[in-house]
């Protein structure tokens, strides 16, 4: 766990913990309001190409008791603040001229709007990599919108490089 600065009134501060965990069953519910965040702000940076649905208990649910996947869960105080969810994602494509590798993809990435800007996207992305690396994978692998800037910015801090670009032409 990581601790932080949590300035109270009048100057006053007190650590607070952020925690991150694997989640479990009982962490559904909060993993899809999270997703509702998630899902309301795809809707605002590519309307044109979100919108927001029910997300399927079931499909989370095999998610979180899948062996080669985690909702990583972050917590202060006992609250799950954002996720991040890690899956293994095999071999690189088998190819004649794509080197062979073994991989991780950041599915979802996301932290409650009431607890952004306090580092918790960093942490979840420092135990994203730990993940990969506990299982010997060779990287960790994400999509982002373009328009979201301050994911890409928070990306980019964490050492994360642009290597593919998918482009769009509407007909």
């Amino acid at each position: 766990c990581v601790r932080r600065f949590l300035v109270m009134a009048k100057g006053e501060t007190r650590m607070q913990k952020t925690v991150i965990r694997p989640a479990g069953e009982g962490d559904i519910p909060a993993i899809i309001a999270l997703y509702r965040e998630l899902d309301a702000a795809m809707v605002d940076l590519q309307p044109e190409f979100f919108c927001e649905a029910p997300r399927e208990e079931a499909e989370i649910s095999s998610t979180v008791k899948a062996q080669d996947a985690d909702f990583l869960l972050a917590e202060q105080d006992g609250t799950p603040v954002g996720f991040a969810l890690v899956t293994y994602a095999g071999w690189t494509p088998a190819y004649s001229c794509v080197l062979p590798h073994r991989y991780a993809r950041l599915e979802d990435l996301v932290v409650g709007k009431a607890y952004r800007g306090r580092g918790i996207g960093g942490e979840l992305l420092a135990a994203a990599k730990r993940w990969a690396r506990n299982r010997r994978l060779e990287y960790v692998e994400l999509n982002v919108l373009a328009q979201n800037e301050s994911a890409v910015k928070l990306y980019e801090s964490q050492d994360f490089v642009e290597a593919t670009k998918v482009m769009r032409c509407m007909l």
